[in-house]
């Protein structure tokens, strides 16, 4: 996505460049990064230049963003198969109960929703709500982004997406949901929209060389234990640093963590926004977001981290996809936020608790002998449900740390939130719904983000860096991820070895399972933690 956005920005500013054809060949895109390429596409068109897409076939994702665009051009007998927006939340607590196991878990925040998919078979009252509301201005935000940009009402878009599998190549052009039918080659409507004397910049759409050619054995061996290089400010620099997946206490992972996928780890982000600090080259920092939350006490010392940073220097929090509960604990310690319109932003709330399993080993034969020192040692055993004190002590714990959540929001908001209990209880909004109510201060991605830091810093531009860190792994350290050395072994390892990572990816498609992953990694977390900020669902659109 970052390439391809320099390459947009290359082309509009670029007197050279006539205007883009960009391929769109079945690509895997969120609704935030379909947003972040319209916003670049309309740089484009406002320097008087012509975007015009192509495809063999769209579906959702790719006729939203194509929708943003001068033409959209259709191979002749090609498809547009549209669909609105759909879920499916899977609830385990009959298959729990087959197998003789229980979730025995609780939370704090009426909206939150993070026990239902283990504790019920249906969604209660108030998470039915909740996700309703979300899902009504997704939907909402797809129609008017699509009628905006092909010039129809909403009532023609919705019967287009409704008509569209029955629909002919001819009725596409007559209905106005494409512009042009043309061959791959698309001679005849480059001529007419470029002249005949344009070139091709055959380069544009290739993907960069890494730098590092592997010819032999020993270049290999060479990579695989070459450190990686050392990160060097050399003048005014703005530092983006990455924060994805589930949040754990620790170093963050990368390919080997929690079911495969990424995890951001408390010392890793925090060591990061120290080294921050002490680079005098380093001028201010945003946190580019995407994670669902997780471990409490992680999400705690990350926002103390941002806050100890923010004394000295501007932090800005761009969220991509998600920052939900602990997600959003860490980005309520910036100095200001943006989401795209269509991220998922809030989910303040609390889950603790644990798995019981006792049914479950008497079926299977197995016998536990349990023993236990001192009050409370055996709260968190496999066999048995808590007991009421037990509950009641874990209970009081959760409202702590609810308690807490809400000051950490409040204390980072200030003013800007009015009214904090309306945007809490584990309630969750689009990035557009988030700047209204005052979770978050701008619409706009990390481009926005940067520029206005680089604005409010009084930096020109071109005269400043945009350092991305983590820095990359060396070949040593990605291998390493690859085969789970980074962390211990843990069902994510079990999860890849048997090739379920692939299915699932396969089943899903590859942004449905990163989605899923992170998800499903931070629930993994309460075997080592009782208490975690989570959002309870991946929200996968197709």
């Amino acid at each position: 996505l970052d390439l391809m956005l320099r390459r947009l920005k290359t082309v509009a500013e670029d007197q050279a460049y006539l205007g883009v054809v960009v391929y769109l060949d079945q690509p895997e895109l969120t609704l935030p990064q379909i947003d972040a390429l319209a916003r670049a596409f309309a740089q484009v068109r406002q320097a008087g230049k012509r975007v015009l897409t192509f495809a063999e076939s769209y579906d959702l994702s790719s006729y939203l963003l194509a929708s943003q665009a001068d033409l959209i051009l259709l191979q002749h007998k090609g498809s547009v198969e549209l669909r609105g927006l759909a879920m499916e939340e899977v609830y385990l607590a009959g298959l729990l109960e087959k197998i003789g196991a229980k979730a025995d878990l609780m939370q704090v925040g009426q909206f939150k929703g993070a026990d239902e998919a283990l504790t019920r078979t249906g969604p209660s009252e108030a998470w039915d709500s909740n996700i309703n509301a979300l899902l009504d201005d997704l939907y909402a935000q797809v129609v008017d982004r699509i009628a905006k940009g092909r010039g129809l009402t909403t009532q023609q878009v919705e019967d287009i997406i409704r008509d569209s599998w029955t629909m002919s190549d001819t009725d596409y052009l007559r209905r106005h949901v494409v512009d042009r039918l043309t061959d791959r080659d698309l001679v005849d409507v480059t001529e007419v929209e470029f002249g005949e004397s344009f070139v091709w910049d055959d380069t544009m759409g290739q993907a960069e060389a890494s730098g590092q050619e592997v010819d032999s054995p020993l270049a290999l061996l060479r990579l695989l234990f070459q450190e990686p290089d050392v990160i060097r400010t050399r003048r005014d620099t703005l530092a983006v640093i990455h924060a994805r997946g589930p949040v754990i206490s620790g170093d963050s992972e990368w390919g080997g963590g929690l079911f495969g996928g990424e995890a951001i780890g408390s010392r890793t982000i925090a060591e990061l926004l120290g080294e921050a600090r002490e680079d005098d080259h380093i001028k201010g920092v945003i946190l580019r977001i995407d994670s669902p939350g997780g471990s409490a006490l992680a999400s705690e010392m990350i926002w103390q981290a941002v806050r100890d940073l923010a004394e000295q220097k501007p932090v800005y929090a761009s969220i991509d996809g998600l920052a939900a509960s602990g997600g959003y604990y860490v980005a309520s310690a910036a100095d200001r936020i943006y989401a795209a319109p269509q991220s998922v932003v809030g989910s303040i709330g609390v889950v603790g608790g644990k798995i019981v399993l006792g049914s479950l080993y008497e079926k299977v034969g197995v016998h536990v002998h349990r023993r236990s020192r001192g009050p409370m040692a055996d709260m968190f055993n496999s066999v048995e449900p808590f007991t009421p004190g037990q509950r009641e002590a874990l209970q009081a714990g959760m409202q702590r740390v609810y308690d807490q959540f809400l000051d950490r929001v409040a204390a980072g908001r200030g003013r800007r939130l009015t009214d904090l209990d309306a945007v809490a209880q584990g309630r969750i909004f689009t990035g557009r719904q988030a700047v209204d109510n005052g979770l978050a201060d701008e619409l706009g991605g990390l481009d926005e983000a940067v520029a206005d830091l680089a604005r409010r810093l009084g930096l020109e531009e071109g005269g400043y860096d945009v350092l991305h860190l983590p820095p990359p792994m060396s070949l040593g350290e990605f291998i390493n991820s690859i085969f789970g050395v980074r962390s211990p072994v843990s069902s994510a390892a079990l999860f890849k070895a048997q090739g379920l990572d692939a299915l699932a990816s396969e089943a899903l498609g590859p942004q449905g399972w990163s989605a899923t992953s992170q998800v499903l990694g931070g629930l993994m977390l309460l075997r080592r933690e009782p208490v975690l900020t989570l959002m309870p669902y991946a929200l996968i659109v197709r």
